[in-house]
């Protein structure tokens, strides 16, 4: 049972302690079909560079966006321009992109926003992890695919290689 007595000793207690060692920030690759104004992928990158208000306070999250793959660099591409400003590289190929031009899996999740091209660039990814013989959590913006059977092959490999998967839209 809580007492007052038991509370105080262990507040007291936890406040004595030294305080844990700061976490590095996470890091994440996008892997994005197209990164221009008003895109999925601009409104939902751009919250992980600059933040985002919520309950009347600016709020960045302890998040850092290390690679970007873009499949497509139409006209108002904000790719290069976004790497620049915060410091992180557009990568060729996704294979790259999460690996962090090394040669290994090299952040601890994937952020998907492909539209049609999703069920390619999650296998994508899939090949990594596999390659890498270690997978992390992915967010799939949107659905997974227009066919069944292909968002239940999804499912299946993350079900398989153990990584979680979140699918929905964003907006």
């Amino acid at each position: 049972m809580l007492t007052r007595r038991s509370f105080l000793e262990t507040t007291a207690l936890a406040a004595a302690a030294p305080a844990a060692p700061a976490s590095r920030p996470k890091r994440i690759a996008i892997v994005a079909t197209v990164y221009r104004p008003l895109s999925h992928a601009q409104h939902m990158g751009d919250r992980f560079l600059v933040g985002y208000p919520w309950g009347g306070v600016w709020h960045k999250p302890d998040i850092k966006v290390v690679s970007l793959y873009v499949g497509q660099k139409p006209e108002g591409d904000l790719s290069g321009e976004r790497a620049r400003e915060f410091g992180f590289q557009v990568y060729p190929t996704i294979a790259e992109a999460l690996r962090s031009g090394g040669k290994e899996l090299a952040v601890d999740a994937v952020l998907i926003i492909a539209g049609h091209a999703s069920e390619d660039f999650f296998g994508q990814c899939v090949r990594v992890f596999e390659q890498d013989r270690r997978a992390v959590p992915v967010f799939h913006d949107e659905r997974l695919s227009d066919s069944f059977e292909k968002a239940r092959a999804m499912v299946d490999a993350a079900r398989r290689l153990r990584f979680p998967m979140l699918a929905g839209s964003s907006l």
